[in-house]
């Protein structure tokens, strides 16, 4: 083989060589914008849509995103009379003998459970309470008893004021529980 094909073949490797290290390194320092729809992320806000024909679907999106954003993306096409801004945990239910109206409600909390998503201790059952580790049914009923003598609960903490719930059992109890201050949600 001539001398200048060796040289030839050996710049072509090299090159080859060096491609996937320039497009690795290229790819890490690129900043990604987050589409509208995407998977799960820390700041995503998790969406519910129904449709009366369709079925149910879950969307999780960025804050901010009205509803008819959602409903163009997700090819439904839908348009609400009044557009509004969507909020974590909301579900949208679309029925088509009423035209251009959407019926608004919070996710339900066996669901909210299941996507990762805190329920609020203010408007749990007994069943929902339930569904989270290290509550029973005895402790469930506890909470709920506790719940009605105040009224609501306006701290987690006051949780502790139920039989068998102490610091270390509040603290595993946290990550699946909120308040929602009142006035705060347009549900």
């Amino acid at each position: 083989m001539p001398e200048n094909q060796t040289r030839g073949i050996i710049a072509i490797f090299l090159i080859l060589a060096i491609i996937p290290f320039v497009i690795f390194f290229s790819n890490n320092y690129l900043k990604y914008k987050i589409p509208l729809l995407a998977n799960q992320y820390e700041k995503s806000i998790t969406v519910s849509v129904q449709k009366k024909d369709m079925g149910e679907g879950v969307y999780f999106t960025i804050p901010g995103t009205t509803a008819n954003q959602l409903l163009y993306l997700t090819g439904i096409g839908f348009r609400s009379f009044k557009d509004f801004e969507l909020e974590n945990g909301m579900k949208l239910s679309i029925d088509h003998d009423k035209a251009e109206k959407i019926a608004y409600s919070r996710i339900d909390n066996s669901r909210r459970l299941a996507l990762g998503m805190p329920i609020d201790i203010n408007w749990a059952t007994k069943d929902d309470l339930i569904l989270i580790p290290g509550i029973g049914e005895m402790t469930a009923q506890k909470i709920i008893a506790l719940r009605t003598k105040k009224n609501r609960f306006t701290k987690i903490e006051e949780l502790m004021g139920a039989d068998g719930i102490k610091e270390k059992k509040l603290a595993n109890l946290k990550q699946y529980l909120y308040i929602e201050k009142s006035g705060k949600s347009i549900y």
